[in-house]
């Protein structure tokens, strides 16, 4: 049995089952319609970076006013049995219920700070409840990726190009969409996420896998003509340097650079990075202007 992909309509679904069966004894007890107000914020924040960068509203007032239960969903409910001592009035609530509260929140990337609420949900008990569980997920999951990127751009200044590409390594394909979203509205340049850059009316960024650089290595005889033959077709495009030697590679290239060579930036992506990035080739020690390109380029990609 596969979990099937999400959809609009089942977005009243997507909560915890405590928020079911929390609500249906809100109903039992005749407290279901009464007015409840809760608030998203965090208690701690660490101590050299103690801001947050809110994101996920658009997706949060999109669930919201979608939520609402269908027949189907009511009766998939039902069969579990888990709800058969619930309150016969508890299903009525759910078939005619849509929500009716009143949402408050910060604009998405607005900068807040501990005990600082994102969000502010003021709304019949019952439905302030169920509501929880996915708002949660939707503004935690993208307030993170946008914190981190506003703390990457703290650290590397204004000057740096930093870039998303973290959609391999997303929790879904959706969240790899809202990822790249809340990264942008973090301080990042751009993403690699072609999806997702092209809905936000952005352009793509991106560099080279190890991949190409074996292929064409095998194929047409050196680590050079690979990167030659990527350069006929993205001139100046940034070069992955670690496949085999990235100390070796990096001063080959230190050599096209300085006899005039376009190349916007490099890349290190295995091994020990640090040391990597730090280390002076031969000829970036011969060249003190080219070693601090090499180093401002390693230190951006």
């Amino acid at each position: 049995m596969e979990a099937q992909a999400l959809r609009s309509e089942d977005y009243s679904l997507l909560t915890d089952l405590y928020q079911l069966t929390m609500a249906a004894c809100y109903v039992g007890e005749g407290v279901d319609q009464r007015r409840a107000s809760f608030e998203l914020f965090v208690r701690h924040l660490p101590q050299d970076f103690g801001y947050l960068v809110a994101m996920g509203l658009s997706q949060a007032l999109e669930y919201l006013e979608n939520f609402r239960f269908t027949s189907a969903q009511i009766a998939a409910l039902q069969a579990t049995g888990i709800f058969d001592q619930a309150p016969a009035p508890f299903w009525k609530v759910l078939a005619e219920g849509c929500f009716t509260g009143d949402v408050w929140a910060v604009p998405e990337g607005t900068v807040i700070f501990a005990n600082e609420p994102l969000l502010r949900i003021e709304a019949p008990l019952w439905q302030a409840q169920i509501v929880e569980t996915y708002l949660l997920n939707t503004l935690n999951y993208q307030t993170l990726i946008a914190t981190r990127a506003a703390r990457l751009r703290d650290v590397a200044g204004e000057t740096a190009q930093l870039l998303e590409f973290g959609t391999r390594r997303a929790f879904s394909p959706q969240g790899a969409l809202w990822a790249a979203r809340a990264a942008l509205a973090g301080g990042l340049d751009a993403t690699s996420n072609v999806l997702a850059a092209l809905q936000l009316g952005q352009k793509p960024s991106g560099t080279m896998a190890h991949a190409l650089v074996m292929a064409l290595s095998a194929l047409e005889g050196s680590e050079d003509e690979a990167f030659e033959a990527f350069h006929r077709y993205f001139p100046g495009a940034a070069l992955l340097i670690d496949t085999y030697d990235a100390i070796a590679a990096a001063q080959r290239l230190s050599l096209q650079v300085q006899s005039g060579a376009a190349l916007s930036a490099v890349r290190l992506d295995s091994g020990d990075l640090v040391s990597l990035s730090q280390q002076r080739p031969s000829a970036f020690a011969r060249h003190p202007d080219l070693c601090q390109w090499r180093l401002r380029r390693t230190r951006n990609c």
